[in-house]
């Protein structure tokens, strides 16, 4: 439960900074909508695709790939707040059109 939690308000904290980012660059690029789709035009390596994320957030083979599968999934969740309606994850809410981008699901807080 406690690693949860960990992960949920790294969440919280870090996706919100990159939505903002990406919002004050005009939006999501081409190359971060390949990168999440995992076309064959990825711009990125195979090990850093979001489809290989459980291996370096599940059986990560050190403490690099592990942090590394953390930025994946910040940079995932953030370029998914940009789709309509935004995404949830572990309970919190992320949308670039809601106020501070986040909520936390059920209790209207952000």
């Amino acid at each position: 439960m406690e690693s949860s939690n960990q992960l949920k308000n790294l969440l919280h904290n870090n996706v919100p900074r990159f939505i903002e980012h990406i919002k004050a660059r005009g939006g999501v690029t081409t190359d971060e909508w390949r990168w999440l789709h995992c076309t064959d035009e990825s711009p990125y390596y195979p090990e850093y695709i979001l489809a290989r994320a459980d291996e370096y957030l599940l059986y990560p083979k050190d403490d690099y790939h592990f942090l590394d599968g953390l930025f994946v999934l910040v940079l995932a969740m953030a370029i998914m707040s940009f789709v309509p309606g935004g995404v949830r994850l572990f309970g919190l809410h992320f949308d670039m059109r809601i106020e501070n981008f986040v909520e936390v699901d059920g209790s209207g807080e952000t």
